[in-house]
């Protein structure tokens, strides 16, 4: 048995798809793998989500600063995880909670390295990819978490960065001591919002197809005016929405020809009869906002707040990207076997 601590470079590094990934690779070499956030904030969803992954949903729910009992307390929740699993991936705090990639890792790690210590697991950090990171961030980490530190996953490489991240940025941290067993893209699908929060966001109202609220949105159309055939313009483009002004029924009942994941109605306190009939045919989301098309799509800009990593299909998405672009043969020696 086991045991990989990670730990993000900051709040929104991408630990939690991390810490998923990595379940993904040993679950390929034929082993068990629950995931566990034993130390958590108040509210966090996560540890339940991990739960809903055959993990453990077991946390210790902290405001501020965890006490030492409270550190105690999730190391043995560490521990009761891996009785039943032939590894335990466990997401810890960030490194830092200031900011930045680089921002305040000269502090010791606080809670983080302080669990680490208790679990005496080799830890991996996850690292938001930015163009200022540098070898530069070894120093902090290792004298954070000494000995322990096994390696890093550089995390979120923007789409033009790949040279950057992976011929300059990698072998300047595996220099420093901090191997680098991969560097993961940004994804579209792990950004995604889902239609229901899509929905609450525009306080939108459904006419049809609430079951499909937990389905992914990676695209968004405005249904105006089109200058081709519908089937080039609403048929061209996996989970996708459509915004259309409430009046045009033609261009409604065009982009529900065409899968779609949800048909948001704009400028608009009901679908016409027609439109809802379809609509309820196909068990498609239709759902009427009052904004006009325009004061949605201003909406839509701060949506990404309401967005979260827990979905079946991002973790499963975290694992393949895993298995794609990350070393396991250099993860399993990292980790004892």
């Amino acid at each position: 048995m086991s045991v990989v601590y990670v730990a993000g470079s900051r709040s929104g590094a991408g630990a939690t798809a991390v810490a998923c990934g990595l379940a993904a690779l040993r679950r390929a070499d034929g082993r068990s793998a629950a995931l566990v956030k034993p130390l958590s904030a108040s509210g966090d969803a996560d540890p339940a989500f991990y739960g809903l992954l055959g993990g453990s949903a077991a946390t210790v729910s902290v405001e501020g600063a965890p006490s030492d009992a409270q550190l105690d307390e999730a190391a043995r929740i560490v521990r009761d995880a891996a009785l039943g699993a032939d590894d335990v991936i466990v997401e810890g705090p960030p490194l830092d909670a200031g900011g930045g990639a680089t921002a305040g890792l000269s502090v010791d790690g606080g809670a983080s390295a302080g669990l680490a210590q208790r679990i005496g697991a080799p830890v991996v950090a996850a690292l938001s990819y930015e163009r200022s990171l540098d070898g530069s961030v070894c120093a902090a980490w290792r004298a954070a978490y000494g000995g322990l530190l096994a390696g890093c996953v550089i995390n979120k490489r923007a789409r033009y960065a790949e040279r950057d991240a992976c011929a300059r940025l990698a072998p300047e941290l595996t220099r420093g001591g901090m191997p680098a067993f991969g560097v993961l893209p940004e994804e579209r699908l792990l950004l995604a919002p889902t239609v229901g929060q899509t929905a609450a966001h525009l306080d939108g109202v459904y006419f049809a197809g609430e079951d499909g609220a937990d389905a992914l949105i990676e695209h968004f159309l405005i249904g105006g005016l089109i200058t081709e055939w519908g089937g080039n313009y609403f048929g061209r483009l996996p989970n996708q929405a459509v915004l259309a002004r409430g009046g045009r029924m033609d261009i409604q009942m065009s982009a529900l020809n065409f899968p779609l994941n949800a048909l948001f109605l704009t400028g608009c306190d009901a679908p016409a009869q027609y439109v809802q009939q379809r609509a309820e045919e196909l068990d498609a989301p239709l759902i009427a906002v009052k904004r006009n098309t325009h004061e949605a799509a201003a909406a839509l800009e701060t949506l990404s707040e309401a967005v979260t990593f827990r979905h079946p299909a991002k973790a499963e998405r975290a694992g393949a990207m895993a298995r794609e672009r990350l070393d396991a043969a250099a993860i399993g020696a990292a980790l004892g076997g």
